[in-house]
């Protein structure tokens, strides 16, 4: 996706660059049009016919406002050619990363893979199979990121350079009403976008975990409120913090995509969260009146759309050694369950 932009962008150059072109040569042939109006002026001026005079220097004015606007869209062409330039340093260092990202998890991949497999006759440990499982995860985890990213503030901050563009013409023109309702709207194309990239920064790290499993939640129930008005509420009994950081953050992961697809995919009003944390035992639903899906078509299809999230909440829960249930149908809503052992649990 990233690739498609950079190409499009480099495409809107091309074509930025041959109007700079016209825009320079319209200036070149204003120039010249006005130089010669202005030796027409010299030229009635010393005949004395005030008449004459009087229209050629009508005429030179107009052609000086003309140059004058020639000179204003190069200038203005200019200005976004400079934005596009800036605009493909930033997509190639974001594809250069992402492959740099990805080429570091193949290679760990591969060299597991070779290490593993002088022994292919042997069962994997709990370990090894941990280990091959959380780099899978990591590597759909920034994929997806990079799709999201894309699909929506990267989306957003282009459309949102296209306003302000709109809004400079306006200006040029001196209707300034127009060009402050797209600078209206500009601002909050931007503030959507910064509210997408908190969220997004809440997904990577999410905070609070540290001092229990419940301050996670209620961070995740405000933010999700915010960003889309879905009535977020979460309950949790037992105490969270006896639990392992490790296991806090497979459990919250695996209820925080819960509530993602809910809120995003399923469009819900309400999401009810509860968790109870036993002694030998975790349990945790996320309940949610959304549009529903067919889980096993969705099971199906979704990695062909580069849709992980199934595919990472169920990897999660193998992880800690636990058992995940999701119950769906169109227009019934979702119901996801978990449920984990805590036996030497770490605390």
């Amino acid at each position: 996706d990233e690739r498609q932009r950079l190409d499009e962008i480099r495409s809107r150059r091309e074509v930025l660059q041959k109007e700079i072109a016209d825009a320079i040569a319209s200036v070149d042939r204003a120039e010249k049009e006005y130089r010669k109006s202005r030796l027409e002026l010299l030229a009635a001026s010393r005949k004395g016919n005030e008449q004459v005079e009087k229209e050629a220097y009508e005429k030179a004015m107009g052609l000086m406002k003309v140059r004058g606007a020639c000179e204003e869209r190069e200038k203005f062409l200019s200005g976004q050619r400079e934005e596009l330039a800036r605009e493909e340093r930033r997509s190639e260092k974001m594809i250069t990363r992402s492959e740099e990202m990805g080429s570091r998890f193949r290679i760990a991949l591969n060299m597991l893979n070779s290490e593993f497999s002088e022994n292919s006759g042997e069962a994997l440990s709990p370990r090894e199979e941990d280990i091959f499982a959380g780099l899978r995860l990591a590597e759909r985890e920034s994929i997806s990121l990079a799709r999201e990213l894309h699909d929506g503030p990267i989306q957003t901050f282009s459309a949102t350079g296209l306003m302000m563009d709109l809004a400079s013409e306006y200006l040029m023109r001196s209707d300034f009403e127009k060009a402050r309702q797209e600078l209206a709207r500009g601002r909050e194309n931007l503030a959507g976008a910064l509210s997408d990239f908190r969220s997004f920064l809440f997904q990577l790290n999410p905070s609070g975990l540290k001092d229990g499993l419940d301050v996670a939640l209620s961070r995740l129930a405000s933010q999700s409120g915010n960003v889309k008005g879905t009535e977020v509420r979460y309950a949790v009994e037992g105490r969270s913090d006896t639990l392992s950081l490790s296991l806090r953050t497979a459990v919250f992961k695996i209820i925080q995509q819960a509530v993602m697809n809910a809120v995003r995919s399923g469009h819900a009003r309400k999401v009810r969260i509860a968790v109870s944390i036993g002694k030998d035992v975790l349990r945790a639903k996320v309940v949610d009146d959304g549009a529903g899906f067919d889980v096993e078509k969705e099971r199906k299809e979704a990695p062909a759309r580069g849709s992980w999230g199934l595919v990472n909440m169920e990897a999660r829960a193998q992880m800690i050694r636990g058992e995940l249930s999701i119950v769906s149908e169109p227009g019934r809503g979702t119901v996801v369950s978990l449920t984990a052992p805590l036996n030497g649990r770490e605390k």
